[in-house]
């Protein structure tokens, strides 16, 4: 099972996750936790040491989610991170992949693009870059 931390301080992701991959939840495929802000997912991490994913929201009080990527690749550098974002320019991208991200997504999520980079940040495989979208 693959366990995915969710880091957004919009609770409305949350419902939009849980119903969009309920079936695969349901057949153990994938298992979510939620956090509002990256001092609250670095809890949860510390927690949960089977998380294998973190998909972080780039803006947000308290901790951006570049500060919780650099966090996260310090503290628990064998996690892959996933950061989104509301806003599509080419200095976002560039600082999360600058900082380790493994992926880079736009909201609002297209939900075939997200399970994709799932996977594919998941899956090992011979080369373990993921370019952003």
């Amino acid at each position: 099972m693959l366990h995915i931390l969710m880091v957004d301080d919009e609770p409305d992701l949350d419902m939009l996750i849980q119903q969009r991959f309920r079936h695969e939840v349901k057949a153990g495929q994938f298992s979510f936790s939620f956090a509002r802000n990256g001092e609250r997912a670095l809890e949860i991490l510390k927690k949960n040491p089977d998380i294998s994913l973190v998909v972080t929201d780039l803006n947000m009080p308290e901790m951006n989610g570049i500060e919780l990527l650099l966090q996260v690749k310090k503290n628990f550098p064998e996690k892959k991170m996933i950061v989104i974002s509301a806003y599509s320019d080419q200095d976002s991208i560039k600082t999360a992949t600058n900082a380790g991200a493994d992926g880079f997504l736009f909201k609002p999520l297209n939900f075939q693009d997200f399970e994709h980079r799932i996977r594919e940040c998941t899956t090992p495989s011979v080369n373990s870059t993921v370019a952003p979208l």
